[in-house]
């Protein structure tokens, strides 16, 4: 019985610092809708080109937004910047 408590006890608090590290994670960038529409496109494995075409915006540009996402997430490319947005529950 105490094994089963422990448990569910272990897996509400694992949620909760889960819920809490992503909520700060948001704020604490601040990330827009934007930056995780490209998250969602580079996990996807989608070309600037591609990712420009379906946001309706040049290849150069999204390669700019990415300069700035990557900034915010301290990551020096776009593969580490969806590392971080997985590791925290973004994506």
């Amino acid at each position: 019985m105490m094994r089963v408590l422990a448990s569910a006890l272990a897996m509400e608090l694992h949620h909760w610092i889960a819920k809490s590290m992503r909520e700060e994670m948001l704020q604490g960038v601040r990330l827009t809708d934007a930056d995780l529409q490209l998250l969602h496109h580079e996990a996807a494995g989608h070309s600037s080109k591609v990712i420009g075409a379906a946001m309706n915006l040049e290849a150069k540009t999204i390669d700019c937004r990415f300069q700035r996402l990557n900034a915010k997430l301290g990551a020096p490319d776009r593969r580490t910047a969806v590392r971080v947005a997985r590791l925290y529950g973004l994506l």
